[in-house]
């Protein structure tokens, strides 16, 4: 393999990873930019050092370091790629959470978008896959401010009637 299609291989292993385990943040993709500057680095050293020593004659060494380079680059990214629960997509695959289809449609949610501009509706949902929709979002908003003012005033009433239940 050459740089190029070693290149390829990398960006399609943090994609496949990405899709296979979208719960992350900000962090997934900072930390996918990092990883594709830091391999494309060693790629760009690998092809260096083939170059100057005619690696790319001999197919058995071109593909023992094509091997060890996937390995490596897929090893790095399943035991650094960030999640949101804190455990490394290497050990959720160690403890048998492999991923199930809801997670790869998740994931393929992430990098969807509709191209189709002729017959664009603002209001329609099917525009903007990712996005929640703002009605949606500020009902489940007012929802949730209901049930913390709920809680606080459960909280307050329980705390009376336990000065209460002391005073007598």
């Amino acid at each position: 393999m050459v740089g190029i299609q070693r290149f390829l291989l990398l960006i399609l292993c943090v994609l496949l990873v990405m899709i296979c385990f979208p719960h992350f943040g900000v962090a997934g993709w900072t930390f996918a930019g990092t990883i594709v500057l830091v391999w494309t680095g060693i790629i760009l050293i690998m092809s260096v050092i083939g170059t100057l020593f005619g690696l790319y004659r001999f197919d058995g060494i071109n593909r023992f370091l094509t091997c060890v380079f996937f390995v490596c680059m897929l090893a790095s990214i399943l035991m650094y790629f960030p999640q949101d629960d804190n455990r490394t997509p290497f050990q959720k695959l160690c403890n048998g959470d492999i991923p199930t289809g809801a997670d790869i449609e998740q994931g393929l949610n992430k990098f969807t978008f509709n191209f189709a501009f002729d017959r664009r509706n603002a209001r329609s949902e099917k525009n903007f896959v990712n996005q929640k929709d703002a009605k949606k979002a500020a009902e489940e908003k007012a929802r949730k401010e209901a049930e913390q003012n709920a809680r606080n005033a459960a909280k307050k009433a329980l705390q009376k009637l336990e000065v209460i239940v002391e005073d007598k």
